[in-house]
């Protein structure tokens, strides 16, 4: 079963945005497999919650439809998903 999986980052206004700058989702996701995380908080300079989020199948156009047309910009400052690979 093919599936989709994707970092849930949530915090201050700016963690998603300080995330995706900051951070590469995909080492952050690998790190956390191998530690047998699945939500993992970072509690530095900038406060930040990680979820590691698992669906069926989710087709990526889908998820930049709903993002361009269901979400508010400002809100995904603070609140984002970042798709990862999943482990095999």
């Amino acid at each position: 079963m093919d599936k989709s999986v994707f970092l849930y980052v949530r915090g201050d206004d700016y963690s998603a945005m300080l995330f995706d700058q900051n951070f590469n989702a995909q080492e952050i996701y690998e790190d956390m497999i191998r530690n047998g995380e699945s939500s993992r908080t970072i509690d530095g300079e900038d406060y930040m919650d990680i979820d590691i989020v698992e669906f069926e199948k989710v087709d990526t156009r889908f998820m930049k439809w709903i993002k361009s047309n269901l979400c508010d910009y400002d809100y995904l400052k603070g609140s984002d998903i970042f798709e990862v690979k999943p482990e095999k």
